[in-house]
């Protein structure tokens, strides 16, 4: 069964970071040096430890077999993040630039190399979360390669461990102290945001992260619910789905997914009109689901736009 309330720290967490990637250095809500790094390592600790249980197996020969997966499905990552680097135009970034960033990122003389063997492909895909902070925006891999990497490295991890003999509870442990930790710090970016002016909580900037900011008795009631969103579409390549524009009065979007049979849970969230739907864990293989979106602001969510079906 899903953990809402870790789905709901995940989509909050990773709205903090896109909102926060939009600020100016001189911002006052912009994330101190301190506290960036920490939100963002927590996050992506929840979401692989999210990932880790929602793909596990509970026998060992089911899991040797969830790791021989990970693995070709980090290598398939790494190709298109290699692929990514390559493309990038000379206006952008210089060839140079470019080599230095494949090199960073362990692709030793800028070529691809062997992606069969599992310690290597796990060790490049471990490499791409600790070094892309610090390499050039435009010589970075995709945000949604580095999101997918981050998810299949919990799968690996997880089922790694049952394959070894370890229990499935222990990984549902981990997953309960890592979703308190970045409910921890989903907070103190709240603490943030109240101490950044003298609004303090009553700072309506509060709602572009999901929060409700405070209000005094007797003042304008907050803005109403996000309206419906517009057709939404889907691409299987990307794994994303698509509506022509925010719906008004939303501040984010957020893509549901329900498998066959199942309960549907948030699978992503973003600021933009294109969201997607294997961001805070993967798509189970050979399973049919229904994907939509909806919009949302400190209020809640809007209306559901279309389904749409698709197998993984």
């Amino acid at each position: 069964m899903a953990d809402t309330l870790l789905l709901d720290a995940l989509a909050q967490g990773e709205l903090i970071l896109q909102v926060d990637a939009t600020r100016s250095p001189y911002d006052l809500f912009k994330l101190p040096s301190w506290l960036l790094p920490l939100k963002t390592t927590r996050l992506a600790e929840a979401r692989a430890a999210n990932a880790a249980v929602a793909l596990a197996s509970g026998d060992r020969t089911g899991a040797s077999r969830r790791v021989q997966e990970a693995v070709e499905r980090l290598a398939n990552l790494l190709r298109n993040g290699y692929n990514a680097l390559r493309a990038v135009p000379e206006e952008d970034a210089p060839a140079a630039e470019v080599e230095d960033a494949l090199v960073t990122y362990g692709w030793e003389g800028g070529n691809l190399g062997d992606l069969v063997t599992a310690s290597r492909v796990v060790a490049l895909a471990q490499l791409a979360g600790q070094v892309t902070p610090s390499l050039p925006v435009l010589v970075r891999y995709p945000a949604n390669v580095l999101t997918r990497l981050t998810t299949w490295l919990g799968v690996y991890a997880g089922n790694r461990l049952i394959a070894e003999g370890g229990a499935l509870s222990t990984l549902i442990e981990d997953k309960d102290a890592k979703r308190d930790a970045l409910l921890k710090a989903n907070m103190r970016v709240r603490f943030h945001y109240c101490s950044a002016s003298d609004a303090g909580d009553f700072t309506v900037e509060l709602a572009r992260i999901g929060d409700q900011p405070r209000r005094m008795p007797g003042e304008a009631q907050p803005q109403p619910l996000p309206e419906a969103p517009g057709t939404a579409t889907f691409s299987a390549g990307s794994r994303e789905l698509t509506i022509p524009a925010l719906p008004a009065h939303a501040t984010s979007l957020v893509a549901f997914r329900q498998p066959a049979g199942g309960a549907a849970e948030q699978a992503g969230v973003s600021t933009t009109n294109v969201v997607g739907v294997a961001d805070f864990s993967p798509l189970t293989p050979g399973v049919a689901y229904a994907l939509w979106v909806v919009g949302r602001n400190s209020r809640g969510n809007g209306p559901e736009s279309n389904p749409v079906s698709f197998t993984a």
